[in-house]
């Protein structure tokens, strides 16, 4: 009898094969952070067990290590590979997600100021952290005294803007005088060989950062198969509507618009241009796109972006 129940296993496995008996179980990610934005998506939009694996196997391949926070291209290639894997009622619930919360294609994709700014702002501002790193103990005494001194003074020119004893022009324009006697103060602190070090620090993050960016673009094209037309379509997309919103935002200083209406005409913003994108792709490029929008979306928020500009939550325009 124990010999006939061995002849039985092993003649289950061969009609079946072991692939087969193994798919009941659930695919684990090695990392803890994907692991955590796995069962967060499962959570918020609700996956077969066929998904989650499928989503697993991709998150274990792609982002095994931590690569996740280095390769600009992580999310892409899971988002090109679920597209074929999600059922359309899945990919209904997760798009329906996205709607219900009026994201844009291609969040985080260079559209967000986080993603645009260099080391320095989009001013060419001083990049605090570098200052500091590049100090003595003493300086940064010095620096942390400098910096109490003018948050007092910014804090009561809003008080006397919020309270109305002086206009928001005024206002601004006191802000702006201590911000550059702020950064004067500052730079006054460094050496000459810090100044330089400094100025070799930001020129390597520059660097880098367009590197990155690059990467990220470089992922886009190649998970989505664009065409040149299509590259130049969204480069000219992102610029009217990055006009688009400069412009709605000087308007709603002007007029002292209401919250509520800036809301609803950044809303209609994000519609147009999801509906340009939508008219420049094919289905299956959209879906892919909606796909990877999302999954930057649910990376953001069950593990906190730590991956910042690292990460592969950009990529979407140059």
């Amino acid at each position: 009898m124990k010999k006939l129940s061995i002849l039985l296993t092993i003649a289950i496995f061969a009609t079946i094969g072991c692939d087969k008996l193994m798919k009941d179980e659930t695919i684990l990610v090695d990392d803890p952070e994907l692991q955590a934005f796995s069962e967060g998506l499962n959570t918020d939009v609700g996956l077969s067990k066929k998904s989650i694996n499928a989503l697993n196997d991709a998150l274990n391949r792609h982002g095994k290590d931590g690569k996740h926070r280095r390769d600009p291209a992580f999310l892409w290639k899971v988002s090109a590979e679920m597209q074929g894997k999600l059922s359309n009622e899945e990919k209904e619930r997760l798009f329906g997600w996205m709607d219900d919360n009026n994201v844009p294609y291609l969040y985080g994709g260079g559209m967000d100021a986080k993603a645009r700014r260099g080391p320095g702002g989009d001013r060419g501002g001083m990049d605090l952290r570098a200052v500091f790193a590049v100090l003595d103990e003493a300086q940064r005494e010095s620096l942390k005294s400098i910096m109490d001194s003018y948050r007092g003074q910014m804090e009561e020119v809003m008080k006397k803007a919020k309270d109305g004893t002086i206009d928001r022009e005024a206002a601004k324009a006191e802000l702006e005088a201590l911000e550059a006697t702020m950064r004067a103060e500052i730079e006054a602190l460094l050496t000459d060989e810090q100044r330089q070090k400094l100025e070799d620090m930001q020129a390597g993050m520059k660097q880098k950062m367009e590197e990155m960016r690059q990467a990220a673009h470089d992922a886009m094209v190649s998970a989505l198969e664009m065409t040149p037309d299509q590259e130049s379509g969204l480069e000219t997309i992102n610029n009217e509507s990055g006009e688009a919103q400069r412009g709605l935002i000087e308007k709603a200083r002007a007029e002292d618009m209401s919250r509520e209406d800036l809301q609803d005409a950044l809303k209609q913003l994000i519609a147009d241009r999801n509906s340009k994108i939508e008219a420049l792709f094919s289905d299956k490029q959209i879906e892919i796109i909606k796909i990877y929008t999302a999954l930057g979306m649910q990376y953001s928020k069950h593990c906190g972006d730590k991956r910042g500009d690292k990460g592969g939550n950009t990529g979407g325009s140059r």
